[in-house]
């Protein structure tokens, strides 16, 4: 059952010091693994991170050698991948290293959304159970209760399993698993088009049929029949008290950009912005000595601002994934702007009116280092070029999300399709 995964992990080298964790884990009909952290006789450490813990209790010495950080780090970044949610309860005898275990999870990029630092002395009874477990659980769900939006979180999660556990029972109700391998294969060809059968590449037919459960997905969700909470209807849904926010540019980017696409090596996907290093189409259709944005882009550049040429991939996500769009592939020109050094000072900006035909993306983070990106595309620059071509002389970048692409793509039409107007004199 490899498919199969806990939602709690407990990491300690004393078993009988979270006994009682794992039995009210148990007792709730929730999934728990235990991971015996001792240096000598202890478990391995997981072969791939899990996909869906909420709570990890860590504790933060083992085997009576002395205390050290990156051990204890080292458990969760086996376990946890990066940059996921999960709660952190550091369940430990010296709370005072606490701050050194979070300092070493900060640097491989596995901070906790919320870290709980609970004392065993503290919990110390004289039982065989040793601790007072159902004290701990109070004060944990306590401060948990204390961050109101996190059960609006959860219950849209939980909401997402239950549409797709539904879609799952509906391919699989009354079939052998003969007639269900046909249902998907019809839902490939389907949404592949008839040529993705003669496709010899089976991972590109697995994202077919990923990206058409995608959709279902999107469009069957659950509606939310529980009641909203009143701490959350006088806080988070009291949209009158809004604080005005510093701009996240890493959740900006999540509405404009797939997350974690990180292998476009010689992909061409509908959506993806690719490097123009191809001299000729730069020289033909580079954006950055257009007449009307010229001198825009010089006053960036005298402010130390990078600009290179990329392309956008205009070409219709269905011909792209039935091989539909005949020798060339369809580009629309543009820029991308960052800064020439991570920490200097100042914004990229644009005081000045942009032509109508410019479309305009600020604050968006590619990676730590590259963390204030603009993209400019101007809809009077599409061109396209063969798909040899293409591989060999565009790098590939990112990728545009379904509905922004799809915004991109009507405003393109809109523009270039449009009637000129004659001025009479």
């Amino acid at each position: 059952m490899k498919f199969l995964e806990p939602n709690i992990v407990v990491v300690d080298d004393k078993i009988d010091e979270i006994q009682g964790i794992i039995k009210h884990f148990n007792d709730l009909g929730l999934g728990c693994k235990y991971f015996n952290s001792d240096l000598i006789e202890g478990d391995n450490h997981p072969e791939k991170e899990y996909s869906d813990v909420n709570l990890f209790f860590l504790d933060l010495f083992y085997s009576d050698n002395p205390f050290d950080a990156e051990l204890c780090a080292n458990w969760v970044q086996a376990v946890i991948p990066e940059k996921s949610f999960y709660i952190l309860i550091l369940w430990t005898k010296d709370v005072a290293k606490a701050t050194e275990v979070l300092e070493q999870l900060k640097k491989v990029n596995r901070n906790p959304f919320i870290c709980l630092i609970e004392s065993k002395i503290d919990y110390t009874i004289q039982s065989d159970e040793k601790y007072d477990f159902t004290k701990l659980f109070e004060n944990i769900n306590s401060e948990l209760d204390k961050v109101s939006g996190l059960s609006e979180i959860q219950l849209w999660k939980k909401n997402i399993k239950f549409s797709y556990n539904k879609i799952i029972g509906n391919l699989t109700k009354t079939t052998d698993s003969k007639a269900f391998n046909n249902k998907l294969k019809k839902i490939i060809i389907s949404h592949g088009g008839t040529a993705i059968k003669s496709e010899v590449d089976s991972k590109r037919k697995r994202s077919i049929l990923f990206d058409a459960l995608d959709s279902v997905l999107v469009s069957n969700r659950s509606d939310f029949q529980e009641e909203i909470s009143e701490i959350n209807n006088q806080n988070l849904y009291n949209l009158n008290e809004i604080v005005e926010p510093i701009i996240d540019k890493e959740l900006n980017s999540w509405f404009h950009f797939k997350i974690d696409k990180k292998d476009l090596k010689g992909k061409i996907l509908p959506g993806l912005i690719a490097y123009n290093n191809h001299s000729l189409f730069r020289k033909l259709y580079s954006i950055q000595d257009d007449p009307k944005l010229e001198k825009i882009l010089l006053k960036q550049k005298e402010e130390n601002v990078i600009i290179q040429d990329v392309v956008l991939v205009l070409s219709r996500p269905c011909d792209i994934a039935q091989n539909k769009f005949g020798k060339n592939i369809k580009l629309l020109s543009g820029v991308i702007l960052k800064k020439a050094f991570r920490n200097q000072k100042g914004k990229i900006h644009f005081n000045e009116t942009l032509p109508d035909s410019v479309k305009i993306y600020e604050h968006l983070y590619f990676n730590d280092e590259e963390n204030d990106i603009t993209l400019m595309f101007d809809f009077r620059y599409s061109f396209s070029v063969p798909e040899k071509i293409f591989n060999e002389k565009f790098q590939n970048l990112k990728i545009f999300n379904k509905e922004l692409l799809s915004e991109m793509q009507v405003e393109y039409s809109s523009y270039s399709s449009r009637l000129g107007i004659t001025q009479i004199i």
